[in-house]
């Protein structure tokens, strides 16, 4: 995959260092709250549609959701953040792993 849309969401930084390391290259955004969003269309380009869910309605996401299945684009629903996105993408791809930092000393961790 080269290409992505992420929809919806405004500090989206880390899901694009997310999609990044996943191997897209080139990524769209649409805030899914101007006027002009609903008519928006959906780049020919496009490999994968990441559909932040805690920041578009319920409307909107089923449009780009036929829209998407017309034109057979895999759409990944997440809330907003990198961790949620990373576990959703390695569901799509298994291959998918990125390292990241573990604490040794788990002693403090504390459930209460």
């Amino acid at each position: 995959m080269s290409t992505a849309l992420i929809v919806g969401g405004d500090q989206i930084d880390g899901i694009k260092q997310e999609l990044s390391n996943f191997g897209i290259t080139h990524i769209n955004h649409w805030s899914g709250r101007k006027v002009g969003d609903g008519k928006k269309v959906i780049p020919q380009d496009t490999d994968l549609i990441i559909l932040i869910t805690d920041w578009i309605s319920h409307t909107f996401t089923h449009k780009i959701k036929q829209n998407a299945a017309k034109r057979g684009v895999k759409i990944v629903y997440t809330p907003n953040g990198p961790a949620a996105l990373r576990t959703r993408l390695q569901k799509l791809d298994p291959d998918y792993v990125v390292e990241t930092e573990c604490r040794e000393d788990h002693s403090s961790f504390s459930l209460h």
